[in-house]
């Protein structure tokens, strides 16, 4: 007799775990819809609004400029996206990258474009590792770490320059930006395959698990034995590394660069980031939502500059765009944290 309400008791626990479940599937869905509206609703509703609206928006002059911008931007936000994802920031990418092509930039005027190329990678490589052991070694918060190191780096721009630009003389290195391949740029297919690399390993190789791990719980990852300051230090790197890609690229696209470029590159960083899905509060980077978060504000800057809108009203729009972004990570979060007390219905 005793069996009969045991099992009543266990039909219980199986139907209210059943339901958890559901609930679990049911919020997951959920963020993982308003992951992917944030940024591809705005995307649609910018081409549309821009084929619509802007002149010469659809000109092929103009999306090859769109499509650079783009790349070289997604490339720095790869970067960016797995820091955050690692609950860090990065707010020296933009000096980072002024550095690295300003450095290239002379490499290449002395040692020619592959030797240029390979030094102006290394240059970020070694600034993402200075802010990588500043962050693990010294314990300095990241926010307030990068925050120095960009004025430092921003300095030295300045001091590597003279106040001066510097002129790229190699008419191979200043193609790079320019070539194309079945129509498409190069610097625009490079980010394709950064980006389906990315893609590879955070998703595929243990690298990606830790990052993950570190992401969502930096605590419970020590316990499972993984180094956090490995991974951070990798992520900074990697953001360097990237900043230094896209110096590169820059100094290909400009051909003459100074101490000012790349001013603001790190709140549009930030701002691709966030909008293409990763949280700030850490865990799974979305390579593919910061591509995609990329070409959606290259495209905005690209529309703001054809219709002769004054520079500084793109500073507002970065701004709201940034706010946008960090308000779906927040309805995101607020979902995670219903789901979690079992208030989703």
């Amino acid at each position: 007799m005793p069996e009969a309400p045991t099992t009543a008791a266990a039909a219980l626990v199986a139907d209210e775990r059943a339901r958890s479940a559901e609930r679990a599937r049911r919020a997951d869905h959920r963020r993982r819809l308003m992951q992917n509206a944030g940024v591809l609703i705005p995307f649609l509703l910018v081409l549309v609004a821009g084929l619509l609206v802007v002149p010469n928006f659809s000109s092929s002059s103009n999306v090859t400029n769109v499509l650079v911008n783009a790349a070289i931007l997604a490339i720095v936000g790869y970067g960016m996206t797995l820091v955050i994802a690692v609950r860090g920031i990065d707010l020296s990418v933009g000096s980072a990258q002024a550095l690295a092509a300003c450095v290239a930039a002379a490499a290449v005027n002395a040692a020619g474009p592959l030797v240029g190329a390979l030094v102006g990678i290394g240059v970020g490589a070694g600034l993402g590792l200075v802010n990588g052991l500043i962050v693990t070694q010294l314990r300095v918060p990241g926010f307030i770490a990068t925050l120095s190191t960009m004025s430092v780096f921003r300095g030295l721009v300045l001091l590597f320059t003279g106040g001066a630009p510097i002129m790229v003389a190699s008419v191979g290195f200043k193609s790079v930006s320019t070539s194309s391949v079945l129509g498409v740029p190069v610097p625009f297919l490079l980010a394709v395959v950064l980006g389906a690399a990315a893609v590879f390993v955070l998703g595929r190789m243990r690298f990606g698990k830790h990052v993950v791990a570190v992401g969502d719980n930096p605590e419970a990852a020590v316990d499972t034995g993984i180094s956090v300051n490995r991974v951070l230090l990798w992520a900074y790197l990697v953001a360097g590394a990237s900043a230094g890609v896209g110096g590169v690229l820059l100094a290909s696209q400009l051909g003459a660069v100074n101490g000012s470029v790349a001013s603001g590159l790190e709140l549009q960083a930030i701002a691709i980031v966030v909008l293409g899905g990763t949280s700030m509060a850490g865990g799974r980077p979305r390579i593919a939502g910061t591509f995609v978060a990329a070409l959606l504000l290259s495209m905005i800057n690209s529309g703001l500059n054809l219709l002769n809108v004054p520079s500084f009203y793109q500073y507002v729009a970065l701004g709201a765009l940034l706010v946008f972004a960090l308000s779906i990570d927040g309805a995101q979060r607020a979902a995670v944290r219903r789901m979690l007390v079992g208030r989703i219905s």
